[in-house]
């Protein structure tokens, strides 16, 4: 397979265009011309060439037939690329392909279109993203050719890609663990985890939800509260207030639980050394009024 791309100045939808194309088919020829004979001789042209047509896997967007979403936010050749290849390289996981396309794909196309997807805060600070990232990579000097780093580009886009979908397919089948082991607990006011799993946003989606508990990444049970819809930072039920930014022996005078170690200063979160521990601060946490 040769696949085809514009020569020259390289920007993010391109970049991971040919990223996408070479996941699927990592012995294809990558091409960087303009030269319509040699498009012509390509199996698929991306980003250049004046076409949209996925019958014939021409992916240019640079005329008015390649179209825009509905939210109004018109593709790029990525966007494009993605609408025919996405759901392939997702194994056709249809909701990890709808996660990355909103996640990713739809913030390059609204960029490379010239689209403007926030205002800036107060703080006066916008943020450095991957398609800034990735035009860092042009040539900074004499002793950089831009085919050399498209190349460099292409290589980290892949990876980011690849890291994109694991942690999607990742997060859905915890998520899809999640449910059924809620589904198992007789008490829907918390979740016991035997191992720890993502799962704030599906643990948000079960309304009678207060906490969960699950061994922490310090080898420590942790206890945390459950967000409610539309919160980013709030809990439905805090720890105790007694109990906030104590720890180690403070904590555990308080609670009566030998092993506990840690509650934040904002109640949303503890820790004891042991499941047992935990159980316990779990138990008291319930209890509070």
């Amino acid at each position: 397979m040769i696949i085809a791309t514009h020569d020259g100045k390289f920007h993010a939808d391109d970049v991971f265009g040919v990223a996408l194309l070479t996941s699927l088919h990592p012995d294809a020829e990558v091409v960087r011309t303009r030269d319509p004979e040699r498009l012509a001789q390509a199996d698929v042209v991306l980003d250049v060439g004046g076409v949209y047509d996925a019958r014939t896997l021409r992916f240019d967007h640079h005329q008015k037939s390649s179209g825009a979403r509905p939210s109004g936010i018109l593709f790029s050749a990525f966007g494009l690329l993605w609408q025919h290849y996405g759901l392939e390289y997702c194994g056709g996981d249809a909701r990890v392909h709808g996660k990355i396309d909103r996640r990713l794909v739809t913030a390059i196309d609204a960029v490379d279109n010239g689209q403007d997807l926030y205002t800036v805060s107060d703080f006066g600070t916008p943020p450095f993203d991957i398609s800034s990232t990735l035009g860092l990579f042009n040539p900074l000097g004499d002793d950089e050719s831009f085919d050399g780093q498209f190349r460099v580009a292409v290589d980290l886009a892949r990876t980011l890609l690849a890291r994109l979908r694991q942690q999607y397919v990742s997060a859905f089948a915890a998520e899809d663990e999640f449910k059924e082991l809620y589904a198992a607990t007789p008490d829907k006011r918390f979740v016991v985890l035997e191992k720890f799993m993502p799962h704030g946003s599906v643990a948000t989606a079960q309304p009678e939800l207060l906490f969960t508990v699950f061994p922490g990444a310090t080898g420590n049970w942790t206890i945390q509260t459950v967000r409610p819809e539309g919160s980013e930072f709030g809990s439905r039920k805090h720890l105790p207030a007694a109990w906030r930014g104590l720890n180690d022996a403070e904590l555990a005078a308080v609670t009566g639980v030998e092993d506990a170690v840690f509650c934040h200063k904002a109640g949303f979160i503890g820790a004891a050394r042991s499941r047992e521990g935990a159980l316990r601060l779990l138990e008291l946490a319930l209890e509070e009024p």
